[in-house]
């Protein structure tokens, strides 16, 4: 999954509309993040000692998935023309599929 959403990453690359700022890839890193957190506390257990452990790993990943779309946004796509629909797709997104999705505008 982090994949995928890090493949995202060249979806703007030759797109057309507005230029991507830095601002924009942060706006989308914390709509990444809100969106992970919503989707991983809906599947992870709810107590016990398994749901700390859980809770640290998916809270792990969310980090890392954030980091990697933030470094790899503000390296590939800042300063670059994008498809302004696909910078609305990813920041109405609810689920994390609807994230990959908006990969296939």
């Amino acid at each position: 999954m982090r994949r995928a959403l890090v493949g995202l990453v060249v979806l703007g690359a030759v797109g057309c509309g507005r230029t991507m700022s830095e601002g924009d890839c942060q706006e989308v890193a914390a709509h990444m993040k809100t969106v992970w957190e919503a989707e991983a506390k809906k599947a992870a257990p709810s107590e016990g000692p398994v749901a700390e452990k859980a809770a640290a790993v998916v809270r792990a990943e969310g980090e890392r998935l954030v980091g990697d779309w933030t470094t790899e946004c503000k390296k590939e796509l800042a300063g670059r023309r994008i498809d302004a629909a696909e910078l609305r797709c990813l920041l109405g997104a609810d689920t994390v599929q609807e994230i990959n999705k908006c990969a296939e505008l």
